[in-house]
């Protein structure tokens, strides 16, 4: 998972500078893309297109976007057709959040930024590690 993330980043990279916000992902578009990636979920342009809002902690700093997107995975991955409880998925998001929260200090984007993000790869490091978490939670539950 780490070497997808980390794929997925720097592909704006190959952009001049000033193409690069055309290209640029969100932290919640690299997690689903990711995921998508990694555990061959099979989603299309429209699972992004979805998720898009949810980067930069819902464009207002409030939840982090890469946990959103790891969590839309987990939901993805888990949540079971009705009818159902969905316990197996409840407990798998709850131990991803609980792992996230352990590692960043904190589920806020503005919290995160302050205190994880780089001036020169901005996130990037918050999102290699959180699709770290995610594979590590999955990987136990399997």
């Amino acid at each position: 998972m780490k070497n997808i993330v980390d794929r997925l980043n720097k592909e704006e990279y190959q952009y001049n500078e000033e193409e690069r916000p055309l290209y640029h992902k969100n932290c919640a578009e690299i997690l689903l893309m990711a995921a998508n990636e990694r555990y061959k979920l099979e989603l299309n342009e429209k699972f992004y297109k979805a998720i898009c809002p949810f980067g930069g902690g819902i464009q207002y700093e409030k939840t982090c976007g890469a946990l959103i997107g790891a969590v839309a995975a987990i939901g993805i991955i888990y949540t079971e057709e009705k009818p159902s409880i969905n316990e197996k998925m409840k407990d798998i998001t709850k131990k991803f959040v609980f792992e996230f929260e352990r590692e960043f200090g904190a589920i806020d984007c503005a919290y995160i930024k302050e205190h994880h993000r780089s001036e020169i790869t901005g996130c990037d490091l918050v999102k290699v590690k959180t699709g770290e978490i995610l594979e590590k939670v999955i990987s136990e539950e399997k």
